[in-house]
């Protein structure tokens, strides 16, 4: 858990838990290995991204003992998709080319994604990519396999909504959607993710 994650997690258990909350991570950091080594049994790579979600599943699992499933996932939310949206910017953020167009900056950036980011170890295809449209398909997601594995696949739901969070933030021209529901992900059972970009049209 990086140093970001440690304390958001910890403000938003010491609110649930006030004092108690060192208990509930330290709980939680205890029984991540325990969640890595199933995952890697059952035959999921470790790479560096799938390294840091097992204290994510053993928190959330934590969090399912001590509270209701509902109350567990919405105490996930406030951790992971704040953390996830900051890291993507991140990422977004050392680009240093110039592009001429919002269409191009993202695609600048689905190619840094794809070649140093977590999008490397997808399995992706575009079935549009112009300057008025991108439609990128994935159809192998590493969170999902890993978290699955873990036994917490709703979970990677919460990816999901970090692509919205950032998204939205990163290229406010371009307007993203998931090919028209926003569960069309594997996370809810989907054979694919979709992501769509479309070029604003002028008012």
């Amino acid at each position: 858990m990086r140093i970001n994650e440690g304390i958001l997690a910890a403000r938003v258990l010491s609110n649930e838990f006030g004092l108690l909350w060192p208990t509930v991570l330290i709980n939680s950091v205890r029984r991540k290995n325990v969640l890595f080594d199933k995952a890697i049994e059952a035959g999921v790579e470790p790479t560096k991204y799938v390294k840091r979600l097992p204290v994510l599943s053993a928190l959330y699992l934590e969090l399912k003992r001590l509270r209701d499933s509902d109350k567990a996932m919405s105490m996930m939310r406030s951790i992971l998709v704040p953390v996830g949206a900051n890291e993507s910017m991140e990422g977004y953020r050392r680009l240093k080319e110039t592009f001429s167009n919002p269409m191009e900056h993202l695609a600048g950036y689905l190619d840094y994604v794809d070649e140093k980011g977590a999008g490397r170890f997808c399995e992706r295809i575009y079935s549009r990519r112009d300057d008025q449209v991108c439609h990128r398909v994935v159809t192998k997601c590493p969170f999902f396999e890993f978290l699955d594995a873990a036994g917490t696949p709703e979970l990677t739901q919460l990816f999901c909504e970090v692509d919205r969070v950032f998204y939205k933030a990163a290229f406010p021209d371009l307007i993203f959607h998931r090919n028209g529901s926003w569960e069309n992900t594997i996370a809810y059972g989907k054979s694919q993710c979709d992501f769509v970009f479309e070029q604003k049209t002028a008012a």
